[in-house]
């Protein structure tokens, strides 16, 4: 026999073997797996894992086998065999995934376990479409209807076959019809809701039916990752001892802003147990409905809830808890308490960290709680605390300084939303006393301590509200960043910036009833919107697009719209989790289940808009308020485009700012209408303060006004000759950033810098387009990266001017670190006064330094007070009228209110030069002197108040304040009501906050009797209780 031969015989018998291994693996399959195994994989792939199963023991015990948008996998079962299969694809979009398990072990020597076959499909962004008719008959359709409008009757059928033929064809097959109604109910709640919307079934004999699971899910959940999600769900399905048996999923308006997925898993309890019997089902479902919400625990995970120290929701607490210990500890030594080296410190003393768990559950748990068992407890930790020594005493003391942070956390709050079943983002209610607990002297960073303090934590977000009264009021704003060196920067200050501002606010607000409050939403970088993006092209390749074009613009437009509904939901889920807390009954009980509560008294507060609160989410806010019944109702927010009066369309802010401009001019000898003068600014004329001030130097300085230089997100104009102000009008009108300012109008040596304009001169290097006017010709100039941030920090800053309105830009922009910028070649300030229209744009140090050399600085606090007396007079007309009513006289009651917050602007500039020029005191100081006097009168007033009962009668002197305080409208028209529906909290507040600063207007700084003993000489004085306009 040849060689050739040999070698044909000896292939002739290995096909002959292959064939018969093929076969007896073919018939193992048709004895061992399920029924549904047949039924459900077509053959040709059936034959792929035949061959696969053959050589199984050659490839470790695992295998894939990968198609075009499907991968099976076979592997020994085992509790962590999902896991195993799933962790593959953690960066790629599943869509279904199903397991089926052999009922005996495949015929390898020395194998107990049984064979686990798994089905992975992928979103591919394109399936052959299916007539829904040849999926689900006719009559079928109209059971699933009937079902589905017996749980929900508002659902139109229109409206159910258009999301009939939204469903792919695997999922509308793999459930049953009861199962599919459910799926579609669950949808149709999910569209207005950002929180899971779930249903669980519990199938009792499960042991006796075929391929039934003990526990089936059904969900929907709106905006959720397609990366690592279903990964992250069986990681927590594992964690609780369960198995996940099959997962079938569906996105609706996958690449929309709000695309929603529809999900049915199917669960058992590992080692063939049920799920009840495998776990506590409700500590699961609470787990498994947050895991949107609270991710990547990374080091905490790994040392406490992988090795069962604490569930996986206690996990998600501590991870809360990190970052508001490094909120707190951070002004210690931010390069000392990093959020980094916290989680380190907690991680280093699992079992004091054990300890602090138990006394969170002993304290808040709703059905556990035990106060005599926290209290022991407590002091048990904090002796265990300052027993650490590890002979370093550096790490010693931090470690030790982090963890009495952790336990203060529990021991200063007094109610959290912690065991509420399908929240969004973690709150805490906070004893502020617990800033007399930190490491560092308290008043130099925090001078007073506020009357409450709420903590929030969710999604890529954390948050703050500080109020310095019971009844307070004042804007939230939203902190967006889009680069990690910054987002750490401004995460440093979230707890700083809102204390700050709740702390201005409460000097601003003395010409209202409530005290001053802010609330702070700090929103991280979405990291995960690159991987998304990855798979949205994956998509729309696979859909057939081949333009890059098309495919480049499909993907801006999907991270535009994306990275805006990140900052919405993070907005939604702060006001969602805050109200949870505020809400309840007369008598303070909250309305929410699941809630120990330590404070049991009402909370009502007052919101307005500020920086990212756009009209849309400033509806929602107000409609969620009412929905859910807060005492508030829609007035829980002002600036209501609708029915409330919107600070940017009627300019409130900047109506009292220009009040201040034009007194200040005219104490330095310039009367504005006649004289012409020099102005620059920060913001656009898009924005709010800003725009709205451009809008007030067209409208009544044309001729005068000369604004030479402002800088705004999209870049930075000088004009030495002044811009023109009816482009700029053009612009406010239009909603447009300074970009689009007519380059062609520039006079000589003016230029504008466009930083939404760059081009390409490598990968790392970008220049920027900027216009400049030289010789009468415009020209393009092009910027490198290191001349555009020059332009950015020092335009505004030196240029000369007789006056700077800041209405833009971030806190402490001007600081003690570049206040010097504000200098010109001789050292002298380049503007004579400066009016600050945002809030805290220069430091302390900065004004300090620059009035040392002469500049009239008006403080914020004064200065733009005009949006929360507007939002206050708001609240009251809400408390007045109806909401038809308020539609009804809105056209006559805005101009009455603006009328008012010139009048008060008007009282308090004057009041604030005068006492300059008689003292020769800096500005700042002045203003919170006025602050502190008027406040001063007020408790002293509201002191006296709690001892009394009000008159109902109107010719009763503090009546007629009360009376008096309100817009003509109101007290002419609806005197009665304002007798009748304002609470009495509310009524004393107004009386004694317009005695106190009709007092301090009209009498002076040096005028200070007890103000009690001669209230009766007070209330017939008519300059201090006449009508307000």
């Amino acid at each position: 026999m040849s060689i050739d031969d040999n070698s044909k015989e000896k292939l002739k018998l290995a096909i002959a073997k292959e064939i018969q291994s093929f076969e007896e693996t073919y018939d193992w399959l048709k004895q061992h797996m399920p029924p549904s195994f047949f039924e459900e994989i077509k053959h040709e792939d059936i034959l792929l894992i035949t061959h696969s199963l053959m050589g199984l023991d050659h490839q470790s015990f695992f295998s894939n086998i990968n198609t075009r948008n499907t991968t099976f996998s076979l592997c020994l079962d085992s509790p962590s065999a999902d896991l195993k299969i799933l962790s593959q694809y953690q960066m790629q979009g599943i869509k279904n995934y199903k397991s089926f398990i052999s009922d005996a072990p495949p015929s390898f020597p020395n194998i107990t376990q049984p064979l686990k076959i798994s089905v992975t499909g992928f979103w591919s962004g394109y399936t052959h479409p299916e007539l829904i008719d040849e999926i689900i008959p006719k009559n079928k359709q109209q059971e699933i209807f009937d079902l589905l409008i017996k749980r929900n009757p508002n659902v139109k059928e229109s409206d159910f076959l258009s999301l009939l033929n939204q469903l792919n064809s695997r999922f509308l097959r793999a459930l049953s019809e009861d199962r599919l109604a459910i799926a579609l109910d669950m949808f149709f709640r999910a569209k207005d809701r950002d929180n899971c919307q779930y249903e669980v079934k519990y199938n009792l004999d499960w042991r006796e039916k075929n391929d039934v699971p003990s526990m089936q899910i059904v969900l929907a959940w709106r905006n959720v990752p397609k990366s690592n999600f279903l990964y992250k769900i069986a990681k927590t399905i594992h964690r609780h001892g369960l198995s996940l048996k099959r997962m079938n999923a569906t996105y609706i308006d996958s690449q929309s802003k709000q695309p929603i997925l529809i999900m049915s898993l199917a669960i058992d309890g590992q080692n063939f147990t049920s799920a009840w019997e495998a776990c506590d089902i409700q500590d699961f479902l609470r787990e498994l409905v947050t895991i949107k919400y609270f991710d990547n625990l990374d080091l905490i995970e790994s040392t406490f809830v992988d090795t069962k120290i604490c569930t996986g929701n206690l996990g998600n607490f501590l991870k809360s808890a990190t970052y508001f210990v490094h909120q707190t500890l951070l002004h210690a030594n931010p390069n000392l308490y990093t959020l980094q080296q916290i989680e380190e410190d907690i991680c280093r003393h699992p079992e004091i960290i054990g300890q602090i768990i138990k006394a969170f559950e002993h304290k808040f748990h709703p059905e556990k709680n035990n106060f005599e068992e926290y209290q022991n407890l407590r002091g048990t930790i904090y002796n265990l605390i300052e027993g650490l020594d590890t002979g370093n005493h550096v790490n010693d003391s931090r470690r030790k300084n982090v963890l009495k942070q952790m336990i203060g956390l529990i021991e200063f709050c007094l109610k959290t939303n912690f065991y509420r079943n399908n929240k969004t983002a973690h709150c805490f209610r906070l004893d502020p006393a617990y800033l007399d607990n930190v490491p560092y002297l308290r008043k130099e960073k925090f001078p007073e301590l506020p009357y409450a303090i709420f903590f929030m934590k969710g999604l890529d977000f954390l948050g703050f509200h500080i109020r310095f009264k019971d009844l307070s009021r004042g804007g939230l704003r939203t902190v967006v960043t889009e680069r990690s060196e910054q987002m750490v920067s401004e995460r440093n200050n979230v707890f700083l910036e809102c204390y700050n501002l709740a702390y201005t606010q409460q000097k601003k607000n003395k010409d209202i009833p409530e005290g001053g409050a802010k609330g702070v939403i700090f929103v991280e970088p979405q990291s995960r919107l690159q991987i998304e993006k990855e798979i949205y092209k994956k998509e729309i390749i696979h859909s057939g697009e081949t333009d890059s074009e098309s495919i480049s613009a499909k993907l801006d437009k999907f991270s535009k719209d994306q990275k805006l509904e990140h900052m919405y939901q993070a907005q939604r889920s702060y006001i969602e989790s805050f109200v949870t807390l505020l809400n309840c009954e007369p008598d303070g009980k909250i309305k929410a289940k699941n809630i120990t509560d330590y404070w049991k008294k009402p909370e009502y507060v007052y919101l307005g808009p500020d920086e990212n609160m756009h009209n849309q989410m400033i509806e929602w806010i107000a409609a969620y308020s009412k929905y859910y019944g807060y005492k508030p109702g829609g007035a829980f927010i002002s600036s209501k485009p609708s029915a409330g009066i919107n600070h940017k369309e009627f300019g409130v802010t900047s109506l009292g700012v220009n009040v201040y401009v034009e007194e200040v001019l005219s104490y330095l000898g310039i009367d504005p209408e006649i004289d012409s003068f020099t102005i620059k600014m920060t913001g656009g004329p898009d924005g709010d303060v800003a725009g709205n001030e451009m809008s007030n130097l067209f409208a009544l300085y044309p001729n005068t006004a000369k604004l030479l230089a402002t800088i705004d997100v999209s870049g930075t104009i000088f004009d030495p000759k002044g811009l023109d102000l009816r482009e700029i009008y053009t612009l406010f009108k239009e909603q447009k950033p300074i970009r689009y300012y007519p380059a062609e109008k520039l006079s000589e040596g003016g230029f504008l810098l466009d930083t939404k304009t760059k081009k390409e001169q490598s990968t790392y290097v970008h220049h920027t387009l900027c216009w400049k006017k030289i010789n009468g010709r415009l020209t393009e100039d092009w910027l490198s990266g290191s001349d555009m941030n020059y332009l950015l920090r020092h335009n505004v800053h030196q240029t000369k001017a007789e006056i700077f309105v800041p209405g833009g830009g971030r806190p402490r922009t001007l600081n003690e670190s570049n206040v010097e910028d504000f200098l010109d070649e001789n050292g002298n300030p380049t503007a004579k006064a400066i009016v600050e229209g945002a809030n805290l744009y220069l430091t302390p140090g900065a004004r300090n330094y620059l009035e040392k050399l002469g500049v009239l600085i008006i403080k914020d606090s004064s200065s733009n007070k005009g949006g929360v007396t507007c939002s206050s007079f708001e609240v009251l007309c809400s408390l007045c009228l109806t909401e038809e009513e308020f539609l009804k006289e809105k056209s006559d009651l805005v101009p009455q209110i603006l009328e008012i917050i010139k009048s008060q602007a008007k009282d308090e500039a004057q009041l604030l030069l005068r006492t300059h020029k008689e003292t020769g005191k800096f500005l700042t100081e002045i203003s919170d002197e006025i602050s502190n006097k008027i406040n001063t009168f007020m408790y002293e007033f509201l002191d006296y108040f709690t001892t009394i009962s009000l008159s109902n009668n109107p010719k009763d002197p503090l009546i007629q304040a009360l009376i008096n305080y309100c817009p003509p409208l109101i007290r002419e028209k609806y005197q009665e009501r304002i007798l009748t529906e304002i609470p009495d909290i509310h009524k004393k507040a107004i009386i004694a906050c317009h005695l106190a600063s009709r007092l301090v207007y009209r009498r002076g700084l040096e005028w200070s009797p007890r103000v009690v003993d001669v209230l009766p000489l007070i209330t017939q004085d008519p300059k201090i209780t006449s009508p307000s306009i």
